[in-house]
């Protein structure tokens, strides 16, 4: 009896000193994470230039606007400033010079944030010492590269929000050697997007082709001219593919834009590759395309949410309900791939990503139709309501806060995460070298045609390079 009921004891004792443990624990981490977020504070107090409830000018920049996904980052931009109760003002800037320009101007206007799209990484630390200077945070699209970083350039350059487009280019392009070998066919087109414009895309675009390479080592990845984002630059890429030789038997292309251009290019010289094509970004023509079966998957971030958003988390940095830490300054959107219903599911699986964590499916014709076609409306009204975005707006008007900003999941995730905080990396220090490697190693791919040369190629990459296809 005395051996059971010292047992016993013991038992409860160890019971305890594991309740004890989890409890200090959790302890710890609500500790910490109130450490943290009054850390946000006081920095989003030092910096605010606005009080909550003012009506000020967010700006929004832009590379250009013959793209869809230009356009309607515009337009979300602008709706999500009409719904918040700010004014938006927009510019097109087509040098160096003009983004200086329209900056300035902008801040002469009264503009609180500025949003870049596709900035010049040329003049972006001088539109970093403008808005610094004159108090004015700003945010960019594609903007960050090897060697700069939102934080890098002074406190008001605060967000860079680029999808972590190799996750956007395995997944699609998974799907498409899928097919290719199911069958018997092994020449791809790939065209490369830009060496100067968005050049953090185009590496990890390129990355992402590495990965996927990988597990279709039969494949022969030929081409690799640059259609530099836009349709035009895609028909002259095909056209300079096309003249060293016309056998290829589907393409890749690094975004839909220039990758619909190609694709009407080889239609023009009589080679129909549509439903062996596949590229990234979910814009409404190629979502049109998908339908008709002439082109085969394309990956989103959902577009007017990745662009509106930055207008309601500009306004809580500017009336001083939040700001971001080294590690939440990068951010990237969810992905969603879309396809013809039951084609990619049947691919997916063929493939071995249909159970991969990050790999999710999103209806096209609903997307296109609830979403997508909006563009071309005369005033365009995404479904989104960008004010449940905001902290701060939610408190002013008594809102319930909702990340996917009132649209759900069901037309994509409409959701986003930091880079720097993926177990790959852990730090923004890790994913800073990272990009850096994958600028040295990644910005060109003409330097394999086969597998065999892409692994032979891959032995100079630094251990700071990941190349393992998980975003968790």
């Amino acid at each position: 009896m005395f051996k059971l009921h010292y047992r016993g004891l013991i038992k409860m004792a160890m019971i305890l000193l594991i309740f004890l443990f989890v409890v200090s624990m959790a302890t710890a981490a609500t500790t910490a994470e109130q450490q943290t977020e009054k850390q946000r504070q006081a920095l989003a107090q030092k910096y605010k230039n606005a009080k909550p409830g003012e009506s000020f000018i967010i700006g929004h920049i832009t590379w250009g606007l013959a793209q869809e996904y230009l356009m309607m980052c515009y337009q979300a931009t602008e709706q999500a400033c009409r719904q918040l109760g700010l004014k938006f003002v927009g510019a097109v800037a087509e040098s160096d010079a003009a983004w200086i320009e329209a900056t300035e101007s902008m801040i002469a206007a009264g503009a609180k944030a500025i949003i870049y799209n596709c900035p010049s990484a040329a003049v972006l630390p001088e539109l970093a010492r403008i808005c610094n200077e004159n108090n004015v945070f700003m945010a960019t699209h594609f903007g960050y590269t090897g060697e700069m970083f939102p934080g890098d350039l002074g406190p008001r350059w605060v967000i860079d929000n680029t999808p972590l487009s190799d996750e956007q280019t395995y997944f699609p392009l998974m799907l498409l050697f899928e097919k290719m070998r199911q069958n018997g066919k092994t020449k791809l087109l790939h065209h490369q997007a830009h060496k100067t414009s968005a050049t953090c895309s185009t590496v990890y675009i390129n990355l992402g082709v590495f990965m996927a390479w990988k597990h279709y080592p039969e494949m022969k990845v030929l081409g690799h001219q640059y259609g530099e984002w836009w349709y035009e630059g895609g028909r002259k890429a095909a056209e300079a593919s096309l003249a060293v030789r016309t056998d290829y038997e589907a393409l890749w292309g690094a975004n839909d834009s220039q990758t619909m251009g190609a694709l009407r290019a080889c239609e023009d010289r009589g080679l129909f590759i549509g439903p062996y094509t596949a590229s990234r970004d979910m814009e409404m023509t190629t979502a049109e395309e998908i339908l008709k079966g002439n082109f085969l998957v394309t990956a989103g971030f959902a577009i007017p949410y990745f662009g509106g958003r930055m207008v309601p988390m500009l306004y809580d940095m500017c009336v001083g309900a939040w700001y971001p830490l080294p590690d939440e300054m990068v951010q990237a959107g969810r992905i969603d791939c879309y396809g013809r219903p039951g084609e990619i599911e049947a691919l997916a699986k063929a493939a071995g990503i249909d159970k991969h964590p990050n790999f999710k499916i999103g209806p096209t014709k609903d997307n296109l139709e609830k979403i997508l076609k909006q563009m071309k409306a005369k005033r365009p009204e995404y479904p989104y309501d960008f004010r449940r975005i905001s902290l701060s707006k939610c408190k002013e008007l008594g809102l319930t806060y909702d990340r996917h900003a009132g649209a759900g999941t069901y037309l994509g995730q409409h959701d986003y995460y930091y880079p720097a905080k993926l177990k790959k990396f852990g730090s923004i220090e890790a994913l800073k070298k990272h990009v850096a490697a994958l600028h040295k190693y990644f910005l060109d791919f003409s330097w394999a045609d086969t597998w065999k040369e892409a692994e032979e190629y891959a032995k100079r990459f630094p251990p700071e390079l990941k190349t393992e296809p998980v975003w968790e």
